[in-house]
């Protein structure tokens, strides 16, 4: 989920060693941290006046994931987008679960959360409410140990996702399923991180994982198979429902943030490739290092991520299968889940136009169509 903002960046890994020891020791205090910040984030954002006042409001914003698709928004921390709109952002480095905790516990106010975790908040009746997308989906890469020629080759085997239940399983179940297993044919195992699974299949302790960039780039330099693309529901952004109705002025200006931030980092990419750089551990004047930022850079331009556009309950729901039996009823109607309300307005206000106009048409021909959705 997503202190100061510096910690996090040393604590991906590269070629560096340590990451996944890290992301443990950074989960374990983030209780505190949220204790530090999240009444600040609380009272601090508790009124829209504030947030057009002058006045800077503060949010603790965990991340939940050392990859380059978290490239974006801490583009959009470090340049000073949220600065921009009244709001000072702070990033401690989050394991999946405590996000979610986070959430519950009312800690957290806004943040980018995986869909099936925001599925299963939404069916134990959290107030939650998805105030925009960057893409439809979001996606894994499928690797496996050496001598791994299929997915049916996985049925039975031990499969590692940072946390059970969280996007990458998800995704894995769905893409068993379109190959013509059962989401359960597999045996799913909790090592916390991307970083942790990538260290778990290359030592031989599971038999495949799910890899986001730039971890799959080093999965290939491993020589390890490449099993396929499993994609699962989208990763939206999430505000608490009673916080952001006391606070839409708020609301606005993170979605405003957001919005100019990740089109700049889309269409600067030297700029963007030396942020990254930071925040993944990795130096953009080593060759090699900068072939890595380059590539992940590009893995998430349009459609793969976007700036924040809508959301519609049709990207959910095709992976409501997923969720435990007992949530089933619960998700059966997700269109109060959904608020593009906030969005419907800024469209409105041309804002997305001035975008364009200021940073120039975003990269893959993407349009302001394609974004809105």
């Amino acid at each position: 989920m997503r202190q100061r903002q510096i910690p996090p960046r040393r604590a991906v890994t590269g070629r560096r060693t340590g990451a996944g020891t890290l992301v443990v020791a950074l989960a374990a205090v983030l209780a505190a941290v949220l204790t530090a910040c999240g009444s600040d984030s609380g009272s601090g954002s508790g009124s829209a006046s504030d947030a057009g006042s002058g006045s800077t409001t503060r949010l603790t914003v965990p991340t939940g994931s050392v990859s380059a698709s978290q490239g974006a928004f801490q583009y959009t921390v470090s340049k000073g987008f949220f600065s921009k709109n009244g709001l000072s952002v702070t990033t401690p480095l989050s394991a999946e679960g405590q996000l979610k905790a986070a959430f519950v516990a009312g800690s957290v106010q806004f943040d980018q959360l995986a869909g099936g975790d925001v599925l299963d908040l939404y069916a134990k009746h959290v107030g939650v409410k998805v105030i925009g997308c960057v893409a439809q989906n979001t996606g894994y890469y499928l690797y496996a140990r050496k001598g791994t020629a299929s997915v049916a080759a996985l049925a039975g085997k031990k499969v590692g996702v940072p946390s059970l239940g969280g996007a990458p399983q998800v995704a894995m179940e769905s893409y068993l399923a379109s190959k013509g297993l059962a989401a359960d044919a597999v045996k799913f195992v909790p090592l916390g991180s991307i970083p942790n699974v990538l260290t778990a299949l290359t030592s031989g302790k599971i038999d495949s994982g799910l890899l986001s960039t730039p971890f799959n780039f080093r999965a290939d330099k491993a020589g390890l198979p490449n099993l396929g693309y499993a994609t699962g529901p989208p990763t939206p952004y999430l505000v608490n429902a009673s916080w952001a109705k006391k606070n839409p002025t708020t609301v606005t200006a993170i979605l405003k943030s957001l919005g100019e931030g990740i089109w700049s980092y889309q269409t600067h990419k030297d700029d963007a490739v030396q942020s990254l750089g930071k925040f993944l551990g990795l130096d953009p004047s080593d060759p090699a290092d900068k072939a890595t930022l380059s590539k992940s850079f590009d893995a998430y331009l349009p459609p793969i991520q976007a700036p924040p556009g809508r959301c519609s309950a049709d990207y959910f729901t095709p992976y409501v299968k997923y969720q435990p039996a007992g949530q089933q009823q619960a998700l059966q109607n997700l269109a109060p889940l959904i608020d593009n309300s906030y969005i419907d307005s800024l469209d409105k206000q041309g804002f997305y136009q001035g975008l364009e106009k200021t940073y120039g048409p975003l990269p893959n021909k993407t349009t302001i169509a394609h974004v809105l959705r």
